[in-house]
């Protein structure tokens, strides 16, 4: 006969075996090998550190992402304002032909007055998430924590106020202020696209350093699952050897007190 002693071990070692299978079980279902902090103590702090750095590459990412829709935005609009200014100066190349009449010179007038409401109106009116972007007030920390700021793309403010074709001489002038108001838009746009590749390749890094906190996060906390069915395998059998012993020490018992009743 088993004593209690004996008994109470095999009684352990089922309660032991019946754990260990629990938590295999529970690591193949989740996918994970740390599915609370007592598993692991120490790796469930690094997990917890490496979770809290992915959040906040996650937030950095969009934020940028969110800065180069701004940026790309009022690129886009110069792009049409740069279009705007090249008619004007067409129309003024037109005017300044010495053949054209007064009423010939009044209509191309009012075509480049008509472009140089549209081009305060894509100054006043370019807009993102309620923010204007080309009237001046726009400005912002680029990723390498350098200020830049949009001045304003307003037709006062690209030199185009008061600008007359009345005369072939005036005509001549107004070319010559729409060419210079063209590069000085050309000159932000490129100012624009240098930001613009600043940024992506911020972004980039920190798409990197997402993946690999991500790669260093799962090398923690990610179950290998061969491993896991092998450790379910082992306790399932371990748990049925316990039980056996178990039975086997209850039918002991039982035999002897067949004996001692006789």
């Amino acid at each position: 006969m088993l004593s209690g002693v004996n008994g109470n071990s095999l009684h352990s070692s089922v309660l032991g075996a019946d754990r260990s299978l629990s938590k295999s079980i529970e690591k193949i279902a989740s996918g994970k090998k740390i599915n609370k902090a007592s598993d692991d103590p120490a790796g469930s702090a690094m997990l917890s550190a490496m979770e809290a750095q992915s959040r906040g590459l996650v937030q950095m990412m969009a934020n940028q992402q969110s800065q180069a829709s701004v940026l790309q935005t009022a690129s886009d609009s110069l792009s049409t304002t740069s279009s705007m200014l090249q008619s004007i100066n067409n129309l003024s190349l037109q005017a300044s032909n010495g053949t054209l009449t007064k009423s010939d010179r009044a209509m191309i007038q009012n075509q480049i007055s008509q472009l140089m409401t549209q081009i305060n109106m894509s100054s006043n009116q370019t807009q993102f998430n309620g923010q204007n972007l080309l009237d001046g007030t726009f400005n912002t920390t680029l990723p390498d924590g350098a200020a830049f700021s949009i001045p304003s793309m307003s037709a006062d403010a690209l030199g185009l106020s008061g600008i007359s074709v009345e005369t072939q001489g005036q005509a001549m002038n107004a070319s010559a202020l729409a060419q210079s108001a063209i590069g000085a838009v050309s000159s932000l746009q490129g100012s624009l696209g240098s930001a613009l590749n600043g940024i992506n390749s911020s972004i980039s890094s920190l798409s990197s350093q997402y993946m690999n906190a991500i790669s260093a996060g799962s090398q923690i906390g990610d179950v290998d699952m061969a491993q896991a069915i092998m450790d379910m395998t082992t306790a399932q059998i371990q748990s049925k050897a316990s039980l056996s012993v178990f039975k086997m020490n209850d039918d002991t018992r039982s035999r002897v007190l067949d004996l001692l009743a006789d």
